[in-house]
């Protein structure tokens, strides 16, 4: 009976330690837990046009967005942030001037409604410091201006891939450097297509619940 009694006892403490796991990580890793924010992006953009814009129009902009995750606590270490970005202003694409026949127009591109999705596995190398790794799914309107012919608008589906680096401020606030690349789908507009490019470096401010 006293046998049982051990062994019952000795499970039931085994349990426990198994359940807290995931809490002593949590607890651990600081990096981990709801995160809202925003980040302050310098892009360069570049639209690679085939058809009768044979062209390459590309321009330097600034854009501001808002980011929202959650990073879960796989170790100390490690975490796993999902999360998105949503862009508050338009960016400018550049561009191109044309010929058709006697006249001359320009055609001029804009993205906008540009959002994103993101997976982002974090490691911390050092006290309040971690380093991570970005894959995202990005999706945004193309909006062109032209001179000659009608203006629209066209949707552009994309992948990103980055890194970047966070530091533990303080217990709450979070800073942040990433550089991340995006390649966008190649879509039809009037009598050209149009493949958007972005490199983009965003300097990032949130606050860790």
């Amino acid at each position: 009976m006293q046998s049982i009694v051990k062994g019952a006892l000795a499970l039931s403490l085994g349990l426990s330690a198994l359940s807290a796991v995931p809490a002593m990580a949590q607890q651990a890793n600081q990096f981990a837990g709801f995160n809202v924010g925003g980040a302050l992006s310098y892009r360069h953009t570049k639209i690679d046009m085939k058809g009768f814009l044979n062209s390459s129009p590309s321009a330097d902009d600034g854009a501001a967005s808002l980011d929202v995750s959650y990073a879960f606590a796989l170790s100390p270490q490690w975490s796993l942030a999902l999360g998105g970005t949503y862009d508050l202003n338009k960016t400018d694409g550049g561009s191109v001037s044309y010929r058709d026949g006697s006249r001359t127009g320009n055609v001029s591109v804009k993205l906008k409604n540009h959002w994103s999705l993101y997976l982002a596995p974090g490691y911390a190398f050092a006290k309040d410091w971690q380093v991570y790794g970005k894959l995202a799914y990005h999706r945004a309107q193309g909006e062109y201006t032209d001179s000659l012919f009608p203006s629209g608008t066209t949707s552009h589906d994309g992948f990103g891939y980055g890194v970047g680096v966070n530091y533990a401020a303080t217990r709450n606030l979070r800073v942040g450097v990433e550089l991340q690349r995006v390649n966008f789908s190649r879509e039809q507009g009037n009598e050209s297509s149009g493949k958007p490019e972005m490199t983009e470096v965003a300097f990032k401010l949130g606050y860790q619940f």
